[in-house]
């Protein structure tokens, strides 16, 4: 059995790590398990179980938090460890925190027998370094203007960066500024600043208002939520920073930010005490959580958490 553990806050990062193990090993048949709903039994079984055309298979199991320090399933490790040997599956465990317990002595065996993938959230300089990646795989040219507008527009959602290379792949082998403003619709991060100012303003139809407007241009709720929460994030760092008598140079070199974004964001911060940034991250977090294991309905869960905390 192949054994990958794929762990980070990227959503859209983790799908595409999992699409594309898919691709490389043509894999047809894909099992999906939630270790926070389903029993352990039930993907042991699976695992067990023998296709009658010998096919590979590939087994995703979501929510493993007995990777992490703390484990909110009933999963061990030894019964995966025991089954390492066979050749005939991929069973993938997905863990969405920023890193594994390697101060368990299971989870550090399984690592070590394991193909581990980090899907951490990007910042301003590894979503530039993933561009450049696409472009150089797609054989797409792209002028500095152009890269420069693409960069700032185009969000961090990396199956979006993808999918938008692409689009422009098929336009064209060299792209222009005039070619990529376009055809790339920006990013509502203009719209994520205002909600944020709307959420700590306690603005709550105003704070509706552009979660409605999200939904309605079709984002979901937890990329609408992981927009709000980077934002409160990186604000978050910047107060930090500045509590340390950090000045503007020496924040974007520390955050590796274009200077520019974090003039805007100090001004924002110094609104803020880090402690008030840190607690609405912590609401953001146990909201995201509810909503990916199913507790609370997504639309409905996300506007009674405006109201309630408004």
């Amino acid at each position: 059995m192949m054994i990958c553990l794929i762990y980070g806050e990227d959503v859209s990062r983790i799908q595409q790590k999992i699409c594309s193990l898919k691709k490389k090993y043509n894999i047809d048949t894909v099992v999906h398990y939630d270790a926070s709903r389903d029993s352990q039994e039930d993907v042991l079984m699976e695992m067990d179980s023998f296709s009658i055309f010998d096919e590979k298979k590939m087994i995703v199991v979501e929510q493993c938090t007995f990777l992490s320090s703390k484990n909110t399933t009933k999963y061990e490790i030894s019964p995966f460890l025991e089954r390492a040997e066979d050749q005939s599956t991929i069973l993938i465990l997905i863990y969405h925190g920023a890193k594994l317990d390697q101060r368990k002595k299971l989870v550090k065996e399984l690592i070590q027998k394991s193909t581990v993938y980090a899907c951490i959230s990007l910042d301003d300089q590894s979503q530039r370094t993933l561009i450049h990646e696409y472009l150089k795989k797609e054989n797409l040219v792209m002028e500095p203007q152009a890269f420069s507008w693409f960069s700032s527009h185009i969000g961090m959602d990396t199956l979006r960066i993808e999918s938008e290379i692409r689009k422009l792949k098929t336009y064209a082998d060299y792209v222009r500024l005039e070619d990529v403003k376009a055809l790339i619709q920006p990013e509502p991060v203009n719209d994520v600043f205002k909600m944020v100012d709307a959420l700590f303003q306690r603005n709550a139809i105003r704070f509706l208002a552009f979660y409605r407007n999200f939904r309605n241009q079709n984002m979901e709720p937890l990329a609408i939520l992981g927009l709000l929460a980077s934002q409160v994030r990186f604000l978050f760092q910047v107060r930090v920073c500045m509590d340390e008598g950090m000045d503007q140079n020496q924040i974007a070199n520390q955050l590796k930010a274009h200077p520019y974004r974090i003039k805007l964001n100090m001004e924002k911060a110094r609104s803020f005490h880090s402690e008030e940034l840190l607690d609405t991250l912590n609401l953001l977090a146990n909201l995201d959580q509810d909503i990916k294991m199913g507790k609370i309905d997504k639309d409905q869960g996300f506007e009674n958490f405006i109201l309630n905390q408004i």
